[in-house]
Formats: structure tokens, sequence, C-alpha cells
């Protein structure tokens, strides 16, 4: 492994952890993401030597997603939304919410479906979206 890259592993790592117990939600959220994207990287470069690693860290992050009031504060919003247009899909959902940012939708979205919300489908270039009941 490279050892810049483990340096950095590990800086994400411990970033995401503390700014969570500081209740930095925003900074956190960006550790938990270049943590895992981190360790993505360097486990392709490895021939796959990081596989647990990269598990661990996309657990963390999930579990991490399922608490940030960001996420449960879209969740809220988009709900009702997806309820009342079965099978939306997601670009529509951003044009309807367009006062937010499309990586926090896309973040919201994903992990939603992570954790049997919702579901997603793709479906050409975006997901056709609908809530698990």
């Amino acid at each position: 492994m490279f050892p810049n890259r483990t340096f950095e592993i590990k800086l994400h790592r411990e970033n995401a952890f503390k700014k969570l117990k500081e209740g930095n939600f925003d900074h956190a959220r960006k550790s938990f993401f270049a943590w895992v994207e981190s360790v993505r990287q360097q486990n392709i470069n490895t021939g796959g030597k990081l596989e647990f690693e990269l598990e661990e860290a996309k657990r963390a992050y999930s579990e991490f997603a399922r608490n940030d009031p960001l996420f449960i504060k879209i969740c809220n919003i988009v709900f009702p939304i997806i309820k009342q247009q079965p099978q939306i899909v997601q670009t529509e959902i951003y044009k309807i919410l367009k006062d937010f940012d499309r990586n926090d939708l896309s973040y919201t979205l994903y992990f939603a479906a992570e954790h049997g919300k919702i579901k997603r489908a793709k479906k050409g270039r975006t997901y056709s979206i609908e809530l698990i009941e």
C-alpha cells in the first residue's frame, strides 16, 4: 500500500469520527465520504486487498447517514413527493426540490435505498424511485 494513501485513509477515518463526536455533521459527512472513496481507490490500486476495510468504511458511513440531520430532513420532504408520484425519477425530484443541492439529494436517496425505505431502479441515465411500505 502506498504510504501517503494509508495516511490519507487514516486521516479521513479519524476526522469523520472526531467531527461526528463534535456534532459537526456537515464536516463528518464529507469525511465519511472521503474515507470511503480513499479506501475504494486504494482497494483498486492493491487489487482488492482492502475489501474488508472498504466494507467497514461503507458500513460506518451508512450508519452515520441513518442519524444525519440532513438525511432525516430531506427524507421527511422527499418521501411525501414519492408517495404522491409513484415511480418518479430522481431527475424529477431534483427539479421539484431545486433549492436543495443535488449531491445532498443523491446522498439521501442512495442511503434511503440502502436502509430499505425506498426502491431505486436504474432507468436510463437516472433512477426510478418508489416508497417501500
